[in-house]
């Protein structure tokens, strides 16, 4: 129990300190002023008893460092999610400069002095601080103190400053913001092209064309959309998921809101409902089940989802941007098409916190015109790679040659088309020259000699060839060849020549034949 006495008509109170120790103080007040005297005094007991409840008496006073490792134990126990960057921004930033200190002596001093030293860290060097870091720092110092003045440890926030010692909340690198958004073809492409799977193609579909945030669509289940509502569907954003809890928790505003369904992503929808989710589930959807979910059903969470979207972007040839960019996008392309910017915060973010706000409903059908203003279309048809054509040297072998396309042959090699053909047709790969039309003169080789003329035009009079596979084992085979005609001739003159295939080229051989076939 402490006492408050009188000396030379100032007030001194004495009590005792954690440690056991006595000790005595003056106070501002006046001999007469006893009751105000008193009550500081209970005030200072309590702090002392508050701090020994905390710490342990015997290291001394409670300092800043101790008290951090207990508020912050206190708030994972209490499931606050930011309460491992908290420690990590406290540790790294203020524990050095204020760690030490005696949590009851900290002063507005202290406090602006920690936030000059940090604002001159800033820039937009590698190992320098972003403007916002030093924001966040103070942010929750601010709100350690706060707990601090809560559990009577200390009669005051120290985090007091002048206006104008914080930076301005700018980013890092200013102009990065500008590129992070997507085009309208980058969205129509991230949600119809084949190459991504259809369950991340729905992903991108809700958070291109609805605006929800990440850990919304993550939380996102069949029981919150509803088709069946006019103009357009509904979906109901009241939950999101938290990756590092791994837990459903409520919206980031605390406020559920109802975003329209677009158009096109109402199509996305149905698909996905009626087909894609069982094709890629197993089962049938439920009301209860997450509209899209890992293959195992559970959540995805922000991770798997940024991992996936770079290597989609990477896939189909897009900058790197952020998955979040689009929320971005849809509040930039909806108002470059027409939409109200006071509605489709209504949508993405719900309403305002004011009292009006709270006492304002807007017309279903309002919300739902601004979100169709958006112009984002499904682009129809497959995605055909068609290989190319190699036409001389055989670089290309297992690609499909065009029918009765000549190929240039190398003298020199061995590998000759196994092609029997009917009288008057030619095997493929054959030097041949046309004769004997009415009215016509010989024309020039057309083996594709000369790249500009592209491939031959075929003698009409040449007859389907007839393909034969041949087997890997070296065989002899004889072939025809229509020679050119000497001037005073009256008939072609028939050529054979035999030539020996060795294992190695029939094979090549072989697969070229059988595509041929396939093609046929």
């Amino acid at each position: 129990m402490g006492t408050v006495y009188g000396r030379n008509n100032k007030l001194w109170i004495g009590y005792k300190e954690a440690d056991g120790t006595r000790k005595y103080s003056p106070t501002k007040f006046t001999v007469g002023q006893e009751p105000k005297a008193r009550k500081l005094l209970d005030a200072i007991e309590r702090r002392i008893q508050a701090a020994a409840e905390i710490g342990d008496a015997a290291l001394g006073p409670l300092t800043v460092k101790r008290y951090l490792a207990r508020w912050i134990e206190d708030r994972r126990l209490r499931k606050v999610a930011s309460a491992g960057d908290d420690e990590t921004r406290l540790q790294r930033h203020a524990v050095p400069e204020l760690g030490a200190l005696v949590l009851a002596e900290v002063r507005p001093s202290h406090i602006r002095s920690l936030v000059r030293n940090l604002k001159a860290k800033v820039g937009q060097g590698r190992a320098q601080l972003a403007p916002r870091t030093v924001r966040h720092v103070y942010g929750v110092l601010h709100r350690m103190f706060e707990d601090a003045v809560a559990d009577e440890l200390i009669e005051s926030n120290p985090c007091a400053i002048k206006r104008g010692e914080l930076p301005a909340k700018i980013d890092k690198d200013p102009t990065w913001r500008s590129g992070a958004v997507f085009t309208r073809e980058e969205v129509e492409q991230l949600i119809s092209d084949e190459r991504i799977p259809e369950d991340r193609r729905v992903f991108y579909a809700i958070a291109f064309l609805g605006g929800l945030r990440t850990g919304e669509v993550s939380a996102l289940r069949f029981r919150a959309y509803d088709a069946s509502i006019k103009p357009l569907g509904r979906l109901l954003v009241a939950a999101s998921f938290d990756t590092r809890t791994r837990l459903e928790k409520s919206v980031k505003t605390g406020k559920p809101r109802e975003a329209p369904i677009h158009p096109t992503l109402a199509r996305v929808l149905a698909a996905w409902k009626l087909g894609g989710w069982e094709r890629t589930i197993g089962h049938a959807p439920r009301l209860d089940d997450i509209v899209v979910p890992k293959q195992d059903g559970r959540n995805r969470d922000a991770h798997f989802v940024l991992y996936w979207f770079r290597r989609d972007c990477e896939v189909l040839g897009l900058r790197q941007r952020r998955q979040y960019d689009s929320r971005r996008t849809f509040i930039s392309l909806a108002q470059a098409d027409g939409a109200r910017k006071d509605i489709l915060r209504w949508i993405t973010h719900g309403p305002e916190g004011d009292i009006v706000s709270a006492y304002t409903t807007l017309p279903w059908t309002t919300l739902c015109e601004e979100v169709a203003k958006l112009k984002i279309r499904l682009r129809e048809g497959r995605l055909l790679v068609l290989p190319k054509v190699g036409n001389s040297d055989g670089a290309a072998e297992n690609l499909l040659q065009p029918l009765l396309q000549t190929r240039r042959v190398n003298p020199e090699r061995s590998v000759l088309s196994a092609l029997s053909t009917s009288s008057g047709s030619v095997p493929d790969g054959i030097r041949t020259r046309v004769t004997g039309l009415k009215g016509q003169r010989p024309g020039p080789l057309d083996d594709g000699d000369h790249e500009s003329r592209g491939n031959r035009t075929p003698d009409p009079r040449l007859k389907r060839p007839v393909l034969y596979r041949l087997n890997s084992r070296s065989i002899n085979f004889r072939y025809s060849v229509v020679a050119p005609r000497a001037s005073g001739e009256s008939s072609p003159e028939a050529y054979t020549r035999t030539a020996r295939l060795g294992n190695r080229e029939l094979e090549r051989d072989s697969q070229r034949t059988s595509a041929r076939e396939n093609w046929l």
